[in-house]
C-alpha cells in the first residue's frame, strides 16, 4: 500500500495525479474525509466496485454513497433528477446532504445490482471537503465512497487501524493521521414531490425544508 501525505494529495498537483491514475486503473484509494477514512473506487468501473465491497465484505442491506463534483455528473449517476432535487442541491451543495436516486441505466449493469439490492437507489452528493472536492473534480467521474472500516466495526477514524485492515487490498492510502468524528450527512429520499428524511445528521429537517420550497 502506497502511502501519501494529505498535504501532498492536496497541494500538489502531480501527487494528485498519482491518485487519479490508481483510480483510472481500477484500483482503490484511501482517504480522509469529513471525519473518518473512506475508501473511493470509480463508481463506473465493475471491477473496482467489486474489489471496494470485497475490501469491506459489506453486506447487500449497506447503503452505496457516490461522490460528483456537480449537477452535469449527477445526470450520469441518476435516472432522473427532479425539480425538488435541483432545489435542493443548488441550496445545500457542496454539502452534508446526501440524497437517494434511482441509478441512472448507463451505469454498468453490475454495478447497478451490486449496489441496489437493498434499496434500488444509491445516495450522491457533492462533498463539502476539500480534498474529495479535489480528486472528483480532477477524476471526472462519480466516485463510489464507503467508510474505510469492516462490517459493524469501528476504526475509520484510526490511520493504523484503517492500514492494518486494509493493507494488501488498497493500493494508495493518503495520511492525514488520526481524525476527528464528524457528523454523518443527511439522508432524504425523494417521495411524491417531497423530501423525506431516512437518516438524521449534520443538515436538520428545517434546513431541508426551506431549501425544498426554493
Amino acid at each position: 500500500m502506497k502511502t501519501l501525505p494529505v498535504k501532498a494529495v492536496l497541494e500538489d498537483e502531480g501527487a494528485q495525479a498519482e491518485v487519479v491514475r490508481v483510480l483510472e486503473q481500477g484500483g482503490l484509494v484511501c482517504a480522509p474525509c469529513t471525519g473518518a477514512y473512506r475508501i473511493l473506487a470509480d463508481l463506473t468501473s465493475e471491477g473496482a466496485v467489486s474489489r471496494l465491497l470485497q475490501s469491506k465484505r459489506r453486506t447487500a442491506r449497506a447503503p452505496s454513497l457516490v461522490f460528483v463534483a456537480d449537477a452535469a455528473m449527477l445526470a450520469r449517476v441518476a435516472a432522473e433528477v427532479s425539480p425538488l432535487a435541483r432545489r435542493l442541491a443548488k441550496a445545500l451543495w457542496p454539502g452534508p446532504l446526501t440524497v437517494l436516486f434511482e441509478p441512472h441505466p448507463d451505469l454498468p449493469a453490475g454495478v447497478i445490482k451490486q449496489l441496489c439490492k437493498s434499496s434500488g437507489k444509491i445516495g450522491v452528493r457533492v462533498p463539502a471537503d476539500p480534498l474529495a472536492q479535489a480528486l472528483v473534480g480532477r477524476f471526472r467521474r462519480p466516485l463510489l465512497v464507503s467508510s474505510a472500516n469492516r462490517e459493524k466495526r469501528a476504526g475509520a477514524g484510526s490511520a493504523a487501524q484503517v492500514r492494518k485492515n486494509f493493507l494488501g487490498r488498497v493500493d494508495l492510502f493518503v495520511d492525514a493521521g488520526d481524525l476527528k468524528p464528524c457528523p454523518s450527512s443527511t439522508v432524504v429520499d425523494l417521495v411524491d414531490g417531497r423530501p423525506v428524511l431516512t437518516r438524521p445528521g449534520a443538515l436538520g429537517e428545517p434546513d431541508i425544508l426551506r431549501a425544498a420550497q426554493g
